[in-house]
């Protein structure tokens, strides 16, 4: 099997300074206009896209009780990226009233006045969402109320303990916010709002890797207070998927792989069992759940040797949301794990096809691939191109994952997951 490299990026605020400029002159423009003026999705808008516009319609024509959370998109700063991508670093500013005219769609302005005016807490909740997926933290943090951050005195509210949780991450370290979240988890707010508060924990420990105490308790206080909740209806179910995805990453990390697909098997089914309702929201909350979840059944089954599976849950990315850039990382990855390396130069392709900071890593996938086909002179191109996108970026060798890795595990994870795809 392919070992890929592992391609990482300074998170830091000079680095972003550095990234932002870089995009200026990159010639690799977002081809999907959502962020940067909220105008209609295309067929090159990633599902995270679909949901942003579909928030603002909804929020300005006052239907925000109806729309329920989504999962955050890949980064709080898709705006600031995306006007730098097109040159227009004026479009990379702290506050909605300065943003460009030109660039500006009619619903832009609408969602601003509207944000401005007095709201209900459904409008609160759905307002705080949009800004922050707009890059707007204080505007968010305004809309809610958060004008005080005290870490160790912050009690959160029921109806937007989520929301302010949200906008904590953008001010607080991690570690800070983590243990807020896990000390309203084992409070007296209502039970919703503790798994949430829990799940949070969970999957921020996830995406670290780290198996920790904090993790298991959170996992714990997440499946007790989801005990507690109505377990009928569309809603629950995908709840349901939510959860057990979630606690699949306390064994992953463990790497017992038996478990991790037993539980994801779980969220498959609840996902394969629950049919969306004919509003749109309700179908963009089925696909964000089903995207998050085989984005893990992809990493899960690479992690252990199980290219070919993996595949097939890359597939299904392609399916649900192929405006993302990270579908195509992860079927490259998948393509290449499995030496189809010439299936994996198409995928890292369409990466790069989407332009914005995205291309910068399919980019030198693509490179990296090329090289391993003796197509040198191909591959230091796309190696100029990754760094003249992302120059903040560092590459790491990959593991070597040997292609009988998880044999011992294989029978009873591919019998729990078997029926339970994506219909």
């Amino acid at each position: 099997m392919t070992a890929m490299p592992r391609y990482r990026t300074d998170p830091s605020p000079p680095a972003l300074a550095t990234r932002l400029r870089a995009l200026r002159t990159a010639g690799v423009p977002v081809a999907c206009r959502v962020y940067g003026g909220l105008s209609a999705p295309g067929a090159t808008s990633a599902l995270h896209a679909r949901i942003t516009h579909a928030q603002a319609r909804a929020f300005v024509a006052g239907e925000s009780a109806a729309v329920p959370r989504f999962e955050p998109p890949p980064s709080a700063r898709q705006r600031l990226l995306t006007a730098a991508s097109w040159g227009r670093l004026d479009g990379a500013g702290p506050d909605m009233t300065t943003f460009p005219v030109d660039l500006a769609s009619e619903l832009w302005w609408r969602v601003h006045e509207r944000a401005r005016g007095p709201l209900r807490v459904p409008e609160r909740r759905l307002a705080c969402d949009l800004l922050l997926r707009l890059g707007y933290p204080q505007q968010a943090a305004s809309v809610i109320g958060l004008a005080v951050i005290d870490p160790r005195r912050h009690v959160f509210s029921p109806g937007l303990a989520v929301e302010e949780l949200a906008v904590l991450r953008c001010h607080l370290p991690s570690s800070a916010v983590e243990a807020m979240a896990l000390r309203g988890a084992r409070s007296g707010l209502p039970a919703e709002v503790r798994r949430d508060l829990a799940l949070f924990v969970v999957f921020r420990n996830a995406a670290r890797g780290a198996d920790s105490t904090s993790m298991r308790a959170a996992a714990a206080l997440a499946t007790k207070a989801s005990s507690e909740l109505p377990q009928n209806g569309f809603a629950a179910a995908l709840q349901r998927a939510r959860l057990h995805r979630a606690i699949a990453a306390v064994p992953f990390v463990r790497r017992d792989i038996s478990e991790t697909h037993r539980l994801l098997g779980r969220a498959l089914e609840s996902l394969r069992t629950t049919t969306p309702g004919s509003a749109e929201v309700d179908g963009l909350a089925w696909a964000d759940e089903a995207y998050a979840l085989h984005c893990f059944l992809v990493r899960t089954h690479l992690a252990v040797g199980l290219g070919q599976r993996a595949i097939g849950y890359a597939a299904e990315l392609a399916e649900l949301s192929p405006g993302d850039d990270r579908t195509w990382a992860l079927q490259g990855d998948a393509f290449a794990a499995c030496g189809q390396l010439e299936a994996a130069l198409e995928a890292y392709g369409k990466g790069v096809a989407l332009g914005g900071w995205g291309a910068a890593r399919a980019a030198y996938l693509r490179g990296f691939v090329l090289e391993r086909l003796g197509r040198v002179a191909e591959a230091a191109e796309d190696y100029v191109l990754s760094q003249r996108i992302d120059p903040t970026s560092s590459v790491v060798p990959g593991p070597e994952i040997p292609a009988d890795a998880g044999r011992d595990r294989r029978s009873r994870g591919r019998a729990d997951l078997v029926g339970v795809r994506r219909r």
